[in-house]
Parts: C-alpha cells; structure tokens; sequence
C-alpha cells in the first residue's frame, strides 16, 4: 500500500478528521479572570475518577466523563473546545480525546502498553503523553492530522509527565536518568535534554509558564511537597504556597498565577487528609481554593476560553462539598462484636469487628481482581486482646476494637519482589504509599509507577522499578481503610527504628471514637477496668489526646467548625 495514504486510513480507523483536532472552531477571546478549570477527581460513581471542569467560583462542578473507568490527566485544547484525557478502558490506558462538555468521545491511541499523561500543543497540532510502548515510560508526541507517534526520549530510566513550552520547541518532563528524580527540557524536535534542576531531592511535576520564562514544580528539597519557581533565564527561584504540605500536579494560570492540588482543614484548626485545587501566588505563602471535597483530586489544568458547558442536572456537583461538622454516628444501629478471618492467616488475634469485616473481605476482592494476587490472604497483625501493652505500640490502639489491620511487611511470589512503598510528605508528617506489581505485566492490568520507592533496610529513596503496579493504597481508601502517618516521637522515630515506620497500617474508623468503637467489641466492665486515667497515663498516652479517644472521663472537645483553609504545615 503506497505511504500516502496511511494518514488518511488513520483518520478512518479513529472515526473523527483529526485534522478538526488541530484546526478545530474559531478561537473564542481569552477573558481575563474569567473561564474554567479542568481536572480529575474521585467524585464519580463508586469512587471513580472522572473528569471535571468548574468555574473560578467553584460553587458548582461539571462532570464531563461520568463513566465507571479511571479518568486523568485532561488537558484543554489551545481553542478549549476539546479535551484531551487518558483513560482504562477495555483493560488498557489509551489517549481521549471529546468535546469540552464531555460529548462525541474518541479514542487517540489504540496501543497494548499504557499510554498516559497527555498535554495538548500550543499550536493544537501535537499532543506529548507517556508510554510504555517501548518498554519502559518515554515521552511521545502524538500528531494530530497524520496519526503518527513519534519517540521523543530514549533512556532506560523512566521519562514521564510531560508539559509543553508556549512556543511548542520544548518539553519538559520529569526523568530518574541522573540517578534521582530531576526536571529536563527537551527539543521536541531533536530530542536533545538538559537537566534543568540537578538538586539531591525529588523535583518533579515541571509546568511551563505561559510567559515561556518560568517552570513551576514540586520539590521535597525543603521538606516535602513544596511548590516551587524556577527562573529560566536568571536562574533564580521562588517559592508558592504553604510549606510542607504536600502540595501537587501544579499548573499555571493565565494571568501567571499557580494552582495546585492541596490538603484542606476545617475551621482553621485540625488537618485532615481531604484535597481540593487550590491558587498560589508566587512568592506569597497563603492560597485559595476553587474546589474541595472529601475525594481525591489530580491535574488541574485552566484555559480562560473555556465557556460553561450545557449539561443535565445530574452530572453537576457541589465545587466545595463538605460538612462543617460530621453528622452523628447512629452507633446503635452497627453491629456488634468480632467476626473470624476464615482463611486469612493473620498474627494477632485472627478476627475483625463484624462492622468492618465486610468491607475488608471486599478490598480482598478486588485487590485479588486488580493485581492477580491475594495479598490480603495474610496479616502481620488484626485484632489485639484488649489489655495488651507493649513498649512500641499504642494502648488505645485501633486493633484492639478490630477495626485496624497490618499487612505483610514484605511481600514476593516465587522470589519476585512484588510489594513496594512510596513516601508522601502532608502536613509535614510522612505518609507512605503502597503499590502492588500486577502479575500480568502486558499493560492489561495497573499502570507504569513513576514515584519513587523506598529501600526499608538501606533508608535510601530508589527509582521507580519498571512495570505495571496498582495502588493499594488507594484501593484501600475507596474501601474505608485508610494509612497512617510515620511515627516521629523523641523515644520512637522511623529514621531510626523500622516499627516507626507504619506502612503497614490502616484502619477503619468511620466517623466514631476509639472509645465508640471499643463499645461495639467488648463489654463496658471490661473497657472500665482496663482504660482508668491512671492507666492511660502509665501506658505513655499522650493527654492532649484523650479528648479525641471519647474516654468516659475525659472532656470532650469542642466542634470543628468553619470554612475550609489550608493548614500550615511545619519544617522538617
């Protein structure tokens, strides 16, 4: 078949002219302060994540996908007529691309490896993602009128995240090629890089401003999850937002202003690890949110030529959803005592509370279908009898009302190393992220891992390893199981003893007291005798803390209340 006409069978075989891709409509005129922002959240059916838009006010969000499959990363087209999105769908991550209110939805790429990460050109041409096509993540540029992928990195250690200059000649992206995770700039047409930040620390999540002058990128040089500003010509650098709270997937807005997704706290007073897409201004500590919620949040993304999209009721949502105070638990209505394990092998006591036992034979489930393996099938630890003490661990623990388990510290198939954690800095306290390396590795299951992974014997960061993993830890949260921070006390830290470190650890609280949940699993004669003040204290509890624990003859604490802010984190 003559080369000619390969383009043009492309453009069949998609079901759309690309070509209307990279021309599209006339332009509408960029209105300063106005338009809408772009991005994913884990607010669809289920916990999924689809894609939104919402209008600098933020009161009320579009769901554009609204679909069952894992929606991110959408970038605007240069018009903002079009979105450009990846998604699993068919047991594979393919570039989307549909219009900005979510219709006439069609497939960019059809590849078996993952191709993720999208970022539309300046000229509207040319889209940069990341692929696996290749066997290990590159950055590739897809051309939108002749359909064709063209390799733009060629290293064995992983490219990803993607941003384009505004003049269209460069890329940065992130890259582990120096041994560490550093931001580099590429000519897109040469393909030449340069390492831009060369720092010891983790930089990553480059975005271009749209004056071509400065990147913007997360750093953990200064703690951990900073928002920082890289002047491209002079070489200096500012910082964003608030410090140490894991701030990430920065973007810039038009009038030169950042954004950022954010952790959110009520009424000025506790952190909670909730998110939202907050605005920065450089050099300025404090920022704004546009949307926040009880749900995940990634890759903001603003165009001020976007216009609102003409949707049914359904597919809107609150910007800002979330309750100034918790309503009650109706504890009576809970079921009560401990449920066995069955077959799961677990230390401890080999049981949960029936309350939660469903919810963990669930995660199971679906742990089992997104990874090939049954890696719940053993604990380290579930239940605890409920007067145990130790020198390590808490009295008040959550594993005594069987709504806390531990899994397995390390964890491989037939010598394979198949579990691996990620460190993630919130409110300057160290959180750790699991992920599971799938069994099948032919892009059908998980996705490419581009963090990096934690050497527990060694206390050293590691590049990501190659392959296909699934987030465990995520999969938890969507199941009500949730992590906990690192220890970080004078007698018991985890940069020195490997109990600190926690990663192990979730738990199920749902709203109640430790001292509710205690109710449900034993008697209150038991809980009277055992959990005295004098006790409490002598266990090496903390007093600023039985308030929050529900103990009968502690004073309860006033109601968290008020508007959402942004917590200020703590230096490391």
């Amino acid at each position: 078949m003559p080369m000619q006409f390969l383009p043009f069978l492309i453009v069949i075989a998609l079901g759309m002219p690309l070509a209307r891709l990279a021309s599209s409509e006339p332009q509408r005129p960029a209105l300063p302060g106005q338009g809408r922002i772009l991005f994913a959240a884990a607010r669809g059916d289920n916990g999924a994540f689809d894609i939104f838009s919402a209008d600098l006010a933020g009161e009320r969000a579009a769901n554009l996908t609204a679909d069952p499959y894992p929606d991110r990363s959408p970038s605007w087209s240069p018009d903002a007529n079009h979105v450009v999105f990846a998604s699993r769908r068919g047991d594979n991550w393919d570039l989307y691309v549909m219009r900005a209110d979510g219709s006439d939805l069609r497939r960019l790429t059809n590849h078996p490896a993952y191709d993720g990460e999208p970022s539309w050109s300046p000229d509207g041409r040319r889209v940069a993602f990341t692929s696996m096509r290749d066997g290990n993540p590159e950055i590739y540029t897809l051309d939108l009128i002749g359909g064709d992928a063209r390799r733009i990195t060629t290293h064995p250690a992983a490219d990803a995240q993607p941003t384009w200059s505004p003049d269209g000649r460069r890329i940065a992206f992130t890259s582990w090629r120096d041994g560490n995770q550093e931001i580099y700039i590429a000519d897109a047409e040469s393909g030449a890089v340069i390492n831009l930040t060369n720092h010891p620390a983790p930089d990553h999540s480059p975005a271009w401003s749209p004056d071509g002058g400065r990147i913007a990128f997360i750093s953990d040089r200064d703690g951990g999850g900073n928002l920082h500003i890289r002047d491209l010509i002079t070489g200096e650098e500012l910082r964003a937002g608030p410090d140490n709270l894991g701030l990430r997937d920065p973007a810039w807005t038009p009038g030169g202003g950042l954004m950022a997704v954010a952790p959110w706290a009520l009424g000025g007073r506790r952190f909670f690890s909730r998110q939202g897409v907050a605005l920065f201004s450089p050099g300025m500590p404090g920022g704004t949110f546009v949307v926040a919620s009880l749900h995940g949040y990634a890759d903001p993304s603003w165009s001020n030529r976007a216009v609102t999209p003409l949707l049914p009721d359904e597919r809107w949502l609150e910007g800002r959803s979330f309750d100034a105070t918790a309503p009650p638990v109706d504890v009576a209505s809970l079921p009560r005592g401990m449920v066995a394990l069955g077959d799961v092998r677990a230390g401890g006591i080999p049981a949960l509370a029936a309350a939660v036992k469903p919810s963990f034979d669930a995660l199971r489930r679906d742990v089992i279908e997104a990874s090939g393996y049954d890696f719940l099938g053993q604990l380290s630890e579930a239940s605890r009898a409920v007067d145990f003490q130790n020198g390590t661990s808490s009295f008040t623990s959550w594993h005594k009302a069987g709504r806390a388990f531990d899994t397995r510290w390390d964890y491989r198939v037939n010598g394979q190393q198949i579990l691996y954690i990620s460190p993630e800095w919130r409110a300057g306290r160290l959180f750790w992220r699991l992920y599971l390396r799938t069994s099948r590795q032919d892009g059908s299951m998980g996705e490419p891992l581009t963090a990096p992974v934690f050497d527990v014997q060694n206390r050293r960061l590691l590049p990501p390893p190659a392959g296909y993993f699934v987030d465990f830890t995520a999969l938890a949260a969507a199941h009500g199981w949730n992590r906990i921070a690192a220890q970080e006390r004078d007698t018991f830290d985890w940069r020195t003893q490997i109990l600190a470190l926690e990663y192990w650890h979730f738990e199920r609280r749902d709203g109640l007291s430790w001292y509710q949940a205690m109710r449900l699993v034993h008697d209150d004669q038991t809980l009277e005798r055992i959990f005295t003040i004098e006790r409490v204290l002598e266990a090496g509890a903390r007093p600023q803390f039985f308030p929050f624990l529900g103990l009968p003859w502690a004073q309860l604490p006033p109601p968290v209340a008020g508007p959402i802010s942004l917590p200020m984190g703590r230096r490391q």
